[in-house]
């Protein structure tokens, strides 16, 4: 039952409604929060995604697969060839570590979902890069992995930035709301609206704005 004509020209009569706050509730954000990111930031993921860049680069072009197919070959120094290794397990636990914390909350709530998914996908490839450079497999995937997790960093930023102007939008919009109501029904009077509940009757005057959703049972 909605009843968005309220903010159409005056009427001439006053109008009453049956109110509905637990509907209008829902356009505050703090009504509804994003618990998959509660305590994540734009800003957060955007350091990180530069700083995981960076090293990512310099990864892929250290890479001996990466060298081999692009046909170039860099200078070869003394421990040069643990260089992916070490930049690789510095951006693992740099821009990996806000993955692992989300899914170990995901796992202590029983709700596994994606930081859960995208941690396993990190942890078996840095142990299959960290197994190659121990002479266990002879591929190389150090490249692979700080590619993966740049991805994975640059996708949460732009996620984060959506929530965060959608959030900016539902603030806006719940400002917009009276923050009182005139109850002609129980106890009559002017009351906040989150005294409002389900079944009370509430009188919207000409040229005044609707404080709930709501069904018109008087007025035009």
């Amino acid at each position: 039952m909605h009843s968005h004509d309220a903010v159409a020209p005056a009427p001439t009569e006053p109008r009453a409604s049956r109110s509905n706050p637990a509907s209008s509730q829902k356009l505050a954000p703090s009504q509804a929060p994003h618990d998959a990111h509660a305590a994540h930031s734009s800003e957060r993921f955007r350091t990180k995604f530069w700083g995981s860049l960076t090293l990512t680069i310099v990864i892929v072009f250290t890479s001996p697969s990466v060298q081999h197919a692009l046909g170039y070959s860099l200078l070869r120094i003394p421990g040069s060839e643990w260089l992916p290794a070490l930049l690789g397990t510095v951006l693992f636990f740099y821009g990996g570590g806000v993955f692992f914390r989300g899914a170990r909350t995901e796992l202590s709530r029983r709700k596994p979902a994606m930081m859960t998914l995208i941690s396993l996908g990190v942890g078996v490839s840095f142990l299959a890069s960290l197994a190659t450079t121990l002479g266990y497999f002879q591929v190389d995937v150090w490249w692979e992995l700080a590619t993966l997790l740049t991805l994975m960093l640059l996708g949460h930023w732009l996620e984060m930035n959506a929530i965060t102007r959608a959030r900016g939008s539902m603030t806006a919009l719940a400002a917009l709301l009276p923050d009182l109501a005139e109850r002609v029904s129980g106890d009559l009077g002017v009351v906040p609206r989150s005294e409002l509940r389900v079944g009370d009757f509430i009188l919207v005057r000409p040229g005044s704005r609707v404080p709930v959703d709501g069904t018109v049972v008087d007025g035009t």
